[in-house]
């Protein structure tokens, strides 16, 4: 009967597994603020990426800074801190990526620009430019 495992409890472990990434929550919701351009479908895929990144950059991250740490331990207050930077920064950039998206599949030409000598050429609703 000792060789049996014992079972864990359930919610109890399913919560100590999630807690790292409660300052990960803590930005989404805070970021969800300031997507006033994005969709529901879009805030969700930018809270996913940024649930990505604190959960696969984050830890690489926390790896260099225990390497970089000279004073001991790394302090268990910077890991949230990098983890909840690096969620930010994760749906900061997608959200950017997405409102730019947005903006430029509208007329994707308008990003052409050719120049050749004098003669510029633009695409999009810009016909050709001479300077």
């Amino acid at each position: 009967m000792a060789d049996t495992p014992q079972p864990h409890g359930g919610a109890s472990e399913l919560l100590r597994h999630l807690a790292p990434y409660a300052p990960v929550f803590g930005g989404a919701v805070l970021s969800m603020a300031f997507g006033e351009r994005l969709t529901i479908r879009g805030k969700l895929l930018s809270a996913g990426v940024g649930l990505a990144a604190a959960m696969w950059v984050a830890p690489f991250l926390v790896d260099i800074a225990r390497l970089l740490w000279r004073w001991g331990d790394l302090p268990i207050s910077a890991v949230a801190v990098i983890g909840f930077a690096c969620g930010a920064f994760g749906m900061i950039l997608l959200s950017g990526l997405a409102q730019a998206l947005a903006k430029y599949s509208r007329d994707p030409l308008k990003l052409v620009r050719i120049q050749i000598g004098n003669v510029i050429i633009t695409g999009g609703s810009g016909a050709g430019d001479a300077s």
